[in-house]
């Protein structure tokens, strides 16, 4: 079949037609203004309470006085009947060293002395009698009181064998055995007070004058943060016992050292606490959550008239941490607690939240 010219060049006419007609389309859409993407914001205003100046210091848990029982003899532990965790009484048991040897020793110095005071008693008498001369006398006594001292020393010793508590206290550390050697230079037992728990916090020079010059004001606060969802965080109050008359120059700290008001069954040595120092209350501010600040410290307002909003750079602002007071003047303003990362000074936004917060 054949087909005519007319037809063939009709069909390359159309087909050159409709190629010019979509890329006229496609340059049109390339062409075409992109329509403006208005961010979207949450705002907030601010809620009048009391906001607390503070500073926050991490910590350790410490007994206030720890003490090593420390044998004053050697030898084969016979017997340990404590372990950690054991309250003790003053003079209970802690440990028994074999006291064998010792035994053996006291004997030596028992039959030495009594036969010593029994020549000195002998002397005695003769001399007082003016039967023997002043130098037997001198000997007789001399040798008298080395083996009396000889034979306390040796019941002395003995006595050492058995170990017991010097204070009441908990038992912070019991790491000897039955069998084991009893050493005079490694405790039996570390004790300590439990109800008599400090924290040794490290503050910044920059904080000097206020700890010194305000102490009776400070409030101190102590809080070990427990596992989330299983228990609620342990929290105390604190007293300032010492404070530090001086700046370590290498660390550019002093020390302060805050008493747990009651420590209770949750707070032990070792444990690590949050330490927050409130140092200035204020009643009755406009207060908003610190994530309505950017990085540098501004914010955002937003105005309903114009649907915009407005940067606001503060002098300065005070902060217990988790909020901020806001100047009287933006009292009862809007604020842009979400979204002002992504917005610029009057731009229009699209409001996507109102949040109505109580602290």
């Amino acid at each position: 079949m054949k087909i005519s010219i007319k037809k063939i060049l009709a069909f390359a006419v159309a087909a050159i037609f409709f190629a010019a007609l979509i890329v006229v389309v496609s340059l049109k859409k390339k062409s075409a203004p992109k329509a403006e993407t208005i961010p979207a914001v949450i705002i907030q205003k601010p809620v009048r309470t009391k906001l607390v100046e503070s500073i926050t210091i991490n910590g350790y848990v410490e007994a206030k006085a720890m003490i090593p029982v420390v044998p004053f003899v050697s030898g084969t532990i016979m017997k340990y009947p404590v372990k950690a965790g054991d309250y003790v009484e003053k003079n209970t048991l802690l440990a028994k060293i074999d006291d064998e040897p010792f035994r053996q020793t006291m004997l030596q110095a028992q039959a030495a002395y009594l036969a010593a005071k029994s020549t000195y008693d002998r002397v005695d008498s003769l001399f007082k009698a003016g039967a023997t001369t002043q130098q037997n006398y001198d000997t007789a006594k001399a040798q008298y009181d080395a083996s009396k001292a000889q034979y306390d020393l040796a019941n002395l010793q003995m006595n050492y064998t058995e170990v017991r508590a010097p204070v009441s206290g908990t038992v912070l550390i019991a790491n000897q055995a039955v069998g084991g050697i009893g050493s005079t230079g490694t405790p039996m037992v570390v004790l300590a007070d439990l109800t008599e728990q400090v924290v040794r916090l490290k503050v910044p020079e920059k904080y000097f004058d206020l700890f010194t010059l305000e102490k009776d004001k400070l409030e101190v606060k102590i809080t070990r943060p427990a596992e989330k969802g299983m228990y609620e965080d342990a929290v105390t109050t604190a007293t300032i016992e010492n404070i530090a008359p001086y700046v370590s120059p290498e660390s550019k700290n002093f020390e302060v050292v805050c008493r747990l008001d009651e420590p209770g069954e949750r707070f032990r040595p070792g444990m690590f606490v949050k330490v927050l120092v409130a140092y200035r209350t204020f009643t009755d501010v406009p207060v908003l959550p610190l994530k309505a600040k950017k990085l540098d410290g501004s914010f955002y307002l937003y105005h309903p008239e114009q649907e915009s909003v407005e940067f606001v750079m503060p002098e300065n602002s005070v902060s217990d941490g988790e909020n901020f007071i806001v100047d009287e003047k933006y009292a009862d303003s809007w604020f842009v607690i979400d979204g002002q990362n992504f917005v610029f000074d009057g731009q229009k936004v699209r409001l996507l939240e109102k949040v109505l917060e109580e602290y």
